[in-house]
């Protein structure tokens, strides 16, 4: 899997992406956390719940792409009048922010693949290949400084999250201005050369 902290630096970068308005702490919070959910499974190791690849294990149902949208579905319903934002993009977004978990671990280059069709197909996606180094399961903080599992994640991830979101910023900057040039104009025509 990749690093917890990553997951989290990943539902931050959808949320901005999201986010056309100044959202609240809780939105934030929630953005953050939301894609470690998932994670969530390596407690069924407590429970003698074996890391076979069955759909109760690591990387298997809380993995997949209907498990995050139902919980995307949760939290948007309760969440969406909180926010005073429509229901079906905020959805959309927790979905997406939940999902995204699957799909860094598939970019991962070791353990099972990922349930992201379960409960309709319980074959385990996401080839041993990807790019990203895989890290231990459990929750230790890694070396920042010496982690090659941190290296790769900054390269694969984090650069990758930062462009876009800044590529999306400066296309609402834009639009503004542009909108706001637009308006200005707009109030006070200039008069025509005689």
């Amino acid at each position: 899997m990749a690093t917890i902290v990553t997951h989290g630096v990943v539902g931050l970068g959808l949320g901005k992406v999201y986010a056309t308005r100044r959202m609240g702490v809780l939105f934030w919070v929630l953005a953050f956390l939301s894609p470690m959910v998932p994670d969530f499974d390596v407690f069924g190791m407590f429970w003698n719940i074996p890391y076979d690849g069955s759909p109760l294990s690591h990387r298997g149902f809380t993995h997949s792409i209907v498990f995050a949208c139902a919980l995307g579905l949760l939290m948007a319903w309760l969440t969406f009048r909180y926010f005073n934002v429509r229901f079906w993009p905020l959805w959309l977004f927790f979905s997406a922010a939940i999902a995204s978990h699957g799909v860094l671990d598939a970019l991962t280059n070791g353990g099972y693949g990922i349930a992201f069709f379960w409960p309709f197909d319980s074959t385990r996606y996401g080839p041993r290949w990807g790019p990203i180094q895989v890290t231990d399961i459990g929750f230790e903080i890694p070396d920042f400084r010496t982690s090659r599992t941190v290296h790769t994640e900054l390269l694969w991830v984090w650069l990758p999250t930062a462009l876009i979101v800044n590529l999306v910023m400066s296309y609402r900057y834009w639009k503004s201005c542009k909108s706001s040039a637009t308006r200005s104009t707009g109030a006070n025509p200039t008069p025509p050369a005689p």
